[in-house]
């Protein structure tokens, strides 16, 4: 038909969020820019902010075609302590999914949570 729109309700199979890819997508990237760093409060939030862009763009490359991507990504001193995370979302459990992961080193910690909201 000619002149149709691009609306889908639905993303195609193949495109569909996978949070098993998405996982491996911030190991790769979290593990290759933090193993063997020093935790530096100065350094912290720019380091914070070019891991999420950093990811962002490579879960992008895997192909998640009208996802919208959120990238959360906290880094912290690791001294022992315990930390606890949470959030709350509304979307559509059909289409829309997370990933997430957690690094951690003598000297810090990294927990990831990278969510793919479908865009309709």
């Amino acid at each position: 038909m000619e002149g149709t729109g691009t609306y889908l309700i639905r993303p195609p199979h193949q495109h569909k969020f996978k949070p098993a890819v998405v996982k491996e997508c911030i190991r790769e990237v979290v593990r290759k820019r933090l193993s063997g760093m020093w935790y530096d409060p100065e350094e912290v939030s720019k380091l914070s902010q070019s891991l999420a862009e950093s990811i962002k763009d490579k879960v992008k490359d895997a192909g998640f075609d009208r996802y919208k991507l959120v990238v959360q990504v906290v880094l912290g001193e690791q001294r022992g302590q315990g930390v606890k995370m949470s959030s709350r979302c509304l979307w559509d459990a059909d289409t829309d999914n997370y990933a997430e992961d957690v690094f951690m080193n003598d000297n810090l910690f990294c927990a990831v949570a990278v969510f793919g909201i479908y865009y309709y």
